[in-house]
């Protein structure tokens, strides 16, 4: 086993960030590892007249309320169908739509509209040029934008307010409904209320940017507005353009207005916002494409599984991305996030160890186990030539194609995720990595580590293999494959201190650590207890058996603060005072080493300072102890017994009440007491209630006396017959309970 210098590799994924990478189809999680772009994902199958119908040749509407129906556009049909939330029921909006120019009746219906601050649904209805409103609760109308007066039939117009065939529309957070007048070839912005707002369309016609606009969205980024259009011009690729609120061009740091055009967009329809993220329908290509703002709108792939035509997009707050294909049919539901590119290229710039050339010895991917149909494949370059760049084709099926990188011409797959480099010392080294998956599926890589002057095998084999001329790096590649197979191992062995470590072994390892200490974990504890536990363990069992341990194990376990008493400690046993002289010189200096002799009652009372040795010390003497059937007969080794036989291993718990309050916990409490005792002791629990204590505990009439009688008089004290002591008196007052005042009770 070789030790791995801490100066000879380097991690190139820095706390989450990657720094001189560039990510092509990629996309870095939360936690800071890299995966194949996040995509749409279709749920359910696509139906076989979806995937055979032709281009709409308009849009069509969506829109979905609180409740989770969705409604969309039959154009073809006049009316609007509904999808109900909760049972998933396709009808048709009952007293609403059929062929016709009078309120409530459509021609050619296509976008829709609920804004979030009006329970209304907005209808565009094209061919009558007007903007019909219905209730959401009753479909009631209740409003029409267009039309000079209720009930008058519609006709192009391009005064404010008026439309020509309107075919989308959107609104923003405030209320503001934007309506794209596709005939005009502008859009209007309406206030909440209803009145329109000819300052916005002035000043995007004054821009001079839009051609025709065709779909439209909205932006909200960090809290600044965007109104998104898609521009198709008669000539010229398709063009995204943002506009503020306020009509006017979003521009960038150079004073140009951002605009965005894209390769992918061929016959874009459908127009959708959702976070960072549009998507864009496409009937030529016949798929949803998506987007990212980031800060630009990059192109990020197709929608995974999805083919048939577009003609309205929508999404909601559930992670759905709705697909309306123009037909009388229920839109199709994508998974947002739930699928995944099936290509991605990662690369860098040349990495360099500063001041000095290397030899580099290896490319190690860490990576999360790859799934099936995920694989992930490294390369690398090692040169002394800066300029000296292996070309790199992102979008061709092999990116790595160019002879220099290595390894060369591998079969497709192999999960190239430990590349061995090797090769004369050099400078600089580019390397890359390709990410392919099935569009379900996808690698994750947390790591990428590069190793460099490395104590290869080689140093363990005898000096003879050093001779390394007549098969050059054979036998070290060869060695690399066997280095590979054990690195894992020999990681084990070196982490092996972290599994003793109670803050550092891994959960499932706890349990093992634990046992090991001869320490039984509880299932309901949690991960930080659990841990803290453990490190106490070791230090409590050199405190066990002794009080100061049995405390700290109680609080541990079982919660409590329990004060733990032992009566041997308080015993005081009487004896009698020596003589008043001495029988020999020698007895009167071993009576004044041991300390002053017993006076008066000032240190020896009975029954307070001192108790009476339950038997003779020396157990029956004949002639002096020995009283038939009050007498037992002592060992040479027994002498002394019988004066700590009341009290000799034992002792007491005391716990408050307020600590034990059910019947687990004062299982608990004996549980460990039995397991942690001295074998030879026994104990007694003593569980404390609370007492009249001023400003604590008072209870009255329960476990507090208001008056009652002085106290009784004691014998060999200073008390005062007849002043502050009595021989006899009547019950303690209690109130509540007989206490009569003047009759039965009275007050000190």
């Amino acid at each position: 086993m070789h030790d791995a210098d801490k100066n000879n590799f380097l991690n190139l994924n820095r706390e989450g960030v990657w720094p001189g990478f560039t990510l092509n189809g990629l996309e870095p999680r939360e936690d800071g590892s890299l995966q194949l772009t996040s995509l749409p994902l279709l749920t359910a199958a696509v139906p076989d007249v979806v995937k055979t119908a032709g281009a709409p040749n308009g849009p069509s509407g969506l829109a979905i309320d609180a409740t989770g129906t969705l409604y969309f556009t039959d154009p073809a049909a006049n009316r609007i169908m509904r999808v109900q939330g909760c049972d998933g029921c396709v009808q048709a909006v009952s007293c609403v739509g059929g062929m016709g120019s009078s309120p409530s009746r459509f021609h050619t219906p296509r976008g829709l509209l609920i804004p979030k601050n009006r329970n209304a649904l907005f209808v565009a209805d094209s061919e009558n040029h007007r903007i019909q409103i219905f209730d959401l609760d009753t479909f009631q109308l209740v409003g029409i934008w267009g039309e000079i007066g209720l009930g008058l039939t519609s006709s192009p117009s391009s005064l404010p307010g008026q439309f020509n065939t309107p075919w989308t529309l959107v609104s923003d957070s405030a209320g503001y409904v934007f309506v794209l007048d596709y005939g005009n070839r502008r859009i209007q912005k309406f206030s909440p209320a209803g009145d329109v707002i000819p300052s916005f369309c002035d000043a995007v016609q004054a821009s001079g940017l839009l051609k025709q606009p065709s779909e439209i969205a909205v932006l909200d980024r960090s809290g600044s507005l965007w109104i998104l259009v898609l521009d198709l011009p008669p000539a010229g690729p398709p063009t995204i353009f943002a506009f503020t609120p306020d009509g006017q061009p979003v521009k960038d740091a150079s004073g140009n207005a951002i605009s965005f055009q894209e390769a992918h967009m061929q016959q874009p329809m459908g127009f959708a916002v959702c976070g960072d993220k549009l998507y864009v329908g496409d009937n030529a290509l016949r798929c949803v494409l998506e987007y990212r703002f980031d800060p630009n709108f990059s192109f990020c792939g197709e929608a995974i599984g999805y083919q048939g035509p577009v003609a309205s997009l929508l999404c909601d707050t559930k992670g759905n991305l709705w697909v309306h294909s123009g037909l009388d049919l229920a839109p199709i539901a994508l998974r947002e996030e739930s699928g995944h590119a099936m290509h991605g290229v990662l690369t860098r710039d040349p990495l360099q160890v500063p001041d000095r050339s290397v030899v580099w010895h290896r490319l190690k991917a860490l990576l999360e186990p790859l799934p099936e149909n995920a694989h992930l494949e490294l390369f690398a370059y090692a040169t002394s030539d800066s300029s000296d760049k292996p070309e790199i084709h992102v979008d061709a099926a092999n990116p790595f194609a160019d002879a220099r990188w290595q390894p060369v011409a591998m079969p497709g797959h192999a999960d190239v995720t430990d590349l061995y480099i090797g090769g004369a010392q050099a400078t600089f080294l580019w390397l890359g990595a390709l990410f392919t998956g099935d569009g379900t599926t996808t690698p994750i890589l947390n790591q990428l580590r590069v190793e460099f002057d490395y104590p290869a095998y080689d140093q363990y084999l005898p000096a003879v293999y050093a001779k390394s001329a007549d098969c050059g790096e054979f036998l070290l590649r060869l060695l690399s494959l066997f280095e590979a197979l054990f690195t894992e191992v020999e990681g084990e062995i070196a982490s092996l201190p972290k599994l003793f470590d109670p803050n550092a072994v891994p959960k499932g390892f706890l349990a093992w650590l634990a046992s090991s200490l001869g320490f039984d974990l509880d299932e309901n504890w949690n991960d930080a207890k659990q841990r803290r536990l453990i490190a106490e363990i070791f230090r409590l069992y050199g405190w066990r058996g002794t009080p100061a341990g049995l405390r700290e194990l109680l609080r541990l376990f079982a919660g409590v603060d329990a004060v733990i008493v032992e009566p041997l400690q308080q015993a005081a046993w009487w004896a009698l005072p020596d003589a008043a002289g001495s029988c020999c010189d020698a007895c009167a200096d071993e009576s004044s080493a041991a300390g002053p002799a017993w006076q008066d009652t000032g240190n020896s009372i009975l029954g307070w300072t001192t108790m009476l040795a339950p038997a003779q010390p020396q157990g029956a003497v004949v002639g002096t102890s020995a009283v038939l059937d009050q007498s037992h007969l002592l060992t040479v080794d027994q002498f002394g017994s019988p004066l700590f036989s009341d009290v000799a291993y034992q002792f007491s718990v005391q716990v408050l009440r307020g600590q034990v309050n059910c019947a687990e916990s004062l299982a608990r409490i004996r549980a460990i007491l039995d397991q942690e005792k001295p074998a030879h002791t026994v104990y007694h629990l003593c569980i404390v209630e609370p007492r009249m204590r001023v400003g604590f505990q008072c209870r009255l009439g329960v476990d507090t006396v208001v008056g009652g009688p002085g106290r009784s008089l004691s014998l060999s004290s200073d008390q005062i017959l007849g002043e502050e002591t009595r021989l006899a008196g009547g019950a303690e007052s209690r109130l509540g309970a007989a206490s009569q005042l003047g009759v039965t009770m009275r007050l000190s």
